[in-house]
C-alpha cells in the first residue's frame, strides 16, 4: 500500500510540472531567425491552451496556426493551417528550456524541412 502511495504521489508530482511548464509557456514571445542572406527575420510566437500562431514579420498577421502537447520538458507540435510546407500529421518534438523571461526550442525529432534547423530562441513580450 505503502509503493501505492509513492507511486500516485510520484505521478502526481510529474502531472504538475508539466502543467506548470505549459503554464509558463502560455502567453506571446518574440525571437528572430537568421536568413540566407544574414538578414535578421523577427517573429511572435503566441501559444495559448494547446495551439500556436506564428507570425513572421511581426506585422500582426499570423502565417501559420498549429496545435501542440506538452509533456515534462518537451512539447509535440504539429501545422493546422498557414504558409508550411508541413501536413497537419507530421508532428515535430522538442525539448523546451524556460530561463525567466526567455524559452529555448531544441529540435529531438522533426522531419519537417526547415522545420527546427536550430534552436528557437524566444523572449516573453
Amino acid at each position: 500500500m505503502k509503493k501505492l502511495f509513492v507511486l500516485a504521489l510520484f505521478a502526481l508530482s510529474l502531472s504538475a510540472t508539466a502543467f506548470a511548464q505549459q503554464a509558463g509557456m502560455v502567453g506571446k514571445w518574440a525571437g528572430q531567425f537568421t536568413q540566407e542572406d544574414g538578414s535578421a527575420l523577427k517573429f511572435t510566437l503566441t501559444l495559448s491552451d494547446n495551439t500556436y500562431e506564428f507570425d513572421m514579420g511581426m506585422d500582426g498577421a499570423p502565417d501559420l496556426y498549429g496545435s501542440y502537447i506538452s509533456e515534462g520538458d518537451q512539447i509535440t507540435i504539429w501545422n493546422t493551417r498557414g504558409a508550411s510546407d508541413c501536413p497537419s500529421d507530421q508532428k515535430g518534438v522538442y525539448k523546451v528550456t524556460l530561463d525567466g523571461d526567455t524559452a529555448t526550442f531544441t529540435k529531438v525529432t522533426d522531419a519537417c524541412p526547415g522545420r527546427g534547423a536550430e534552436p528557437m530562441v524566444v523572449k516573453r513580450m
